[in-house]
């Protein structure tokens, strides 16, 4: 059975029945250091030593393989990466406002905010943005390795593809015509909105102990980019980005702290 997981359990149960490792020892007729190691995730005991330990505490063998079996762990590389997609995230909302606003300036020919409109400052807010949003879902990616989720381990590796191939056909275009632009948008936000359909369920389906807010994360992803991938409603999915993207933020977050409590 897998360490460290085997010993916190064993940890676990020791002190819901009020023992000591001392006491615990007297039971199971091992040496205080062994069941230190045990504990501690060193060693693995073996298969007879563990019965031991497990009837000392009125265990059953095959309900601890099952809890083991369900249980999660986070090594410090996978914590790391998490936190990175939180704080790297966050930096997302103003690099995506300034690329919004600027297409937004572009389209409509507003010249008296010009001086907004720097081509190299709307490139390099798009690269960041783009690498920013890698990270985030990459956070993704390890929440649902971690989960064993493989729906939202898959959606993620085609979100980072799409937020890629986004930032590349953006700066491709960024001197065609506006019609031609306007064309390969709504392409553009029909592929992102058929990735993030399933994305979207990937979350709910990462929902731990029946938690809501998993649930409404989940929800909301999916009404935003199934909104996107019918264009009518892409004004809906536009509008509802930013407040749907927070709420991504904070179940990051959320999912960190749990893990890091573990």
């Amino acid at each position: 059975m897998k360490q460290p997981e085997l010993g916190r359990k064993i940890l676990e149960l020791r002190k819901e029945k009020g023992l000591t490792q001392e006491e615990l020892v007297e039971l199971c007729n091992i040496n205080v250091r062994t069941i230190q190691r045990i504990e501690a995730g060193e060693v693995t005991p073996r298969h007879y030593t563990l019965k031991n330990i497990l009837k000392a505490l009125d265990y059953e063998l095959d309900d601890i393989k099952t809890d083991l079996e369900n249980s999660v762990s986070i090594s410090k590389t996978q914590l790391f990466a998490l936190t990175l997609a939180f704080w790297l995230g966050v930096l997302i909302i103003p690099m995506d406002s300034y690329g919004i606003f600027y297409e937004l300036i572009q389209y409509y020919k507003i010249d008296q905010t010009a001086k907004y409109q720097s081509e190299d400052l709307y490139k390099i807010s798009t690269i960041l943005g783009t690498l920013f949003s890698v990270a985030f879902f990459v956070g993704y990616y390890i929440i649902g390795k971690i989960y064993k989720n493989f729906l939202l381990k898959v959606s993620s590796i085609l979100m980072i593809s799409v937020t890629i191939m986004s930032c590349l056909l953006t700066l491709y275009t960024i001197h065609w015509d506006e019609n031609t632009k306007t064309i390969l948008a709504f392409v553009e936000m029909s592929i992102i909105g058929a990735v993030g359909i399933p994305f979207g369920i990937g979350i709910m389906k990462s929902n731990q102990n029946n938690d809501q807010f998993t649930k409404i994360t989940g929800i909301f992803t999916l009404i935003v980019y199934g909104s996107l991938l019918t264009i009518i409603f892409s004004l809906f999915s536009i509008m509802f980005y930013f407040p749907v993207l927070i709420l991504q933020l904070i179940l990051i977050y959320k999912i960190r702290e749990k893990l890091v409590s573990l």
